[in-house]
């Protein structure tokens, strides 16, 4: 099982959690996520464009205001290392016919995809979580909540 807060690296840093993004696209938000992952060295160049592709195949928009995108399975060759990174935005984003908040970036190798999906989902779940991760301002508060699981 892979754990949020597995020992190695933490799929999650305080480094990736960006606060008050501005996108007005869903494409924009998506390439923000991409640009996350790429300056934290998690993947390399041609996943954000991997991660813009897999939206046109099945949107990764997941209900409540979230979307969490990530890069096809052929772009797993381009993930360095499995990394999250959270963005929320100063304003919600159109999302097909929803809107999101909250966008997840997610680079996953192998089969850690899977996991990390399902552990995700877990914290999402919960309303009160679900409402800190948007509300609060403090990085380390979301860095807990996301690495609980």
């Amino acid at each position: 099982m892979v754990l949020l807060s597995r020992m190695v690296k933490p799929l999650l840093s305080l480094e990736g959690i960006h606060l008050g993004a501005t996108a007005s696209t869903k494409e924009e938000a998506v390439a923000l996520c991409g640009k996350a992952l790429l300056e934290l060295g998690a993947v390399q160049n041609g996943y954000a464009e991997a991660m813009q592709a897999r939206e046109k195949i099945f949107p990764s928009y997941m209900g409540n205001g979230v979307s969490i995108p990530h890069g096809t399975d052929e772009a797993r060759s381009l993930v360095n290392f499995g990394q999250l990174v959270f963005i929320r935005f100063a304003s919600p984003i159109p999302w097909g016919d929803e809107s999101a908040t909250i966008c997840i970036g997610i680079a996953a190798q192998e089969d850690e995809h899977g996991e990390i999906l399902g552990n995700l989902a877990e914290v999402l779940i919960d309303e009160i979580q679900l409402q800190k991760l948007n509300q609060s301002n403090d990085k380390e508060e979301i860095l807990r909540i996301l690495l609980a699981n």
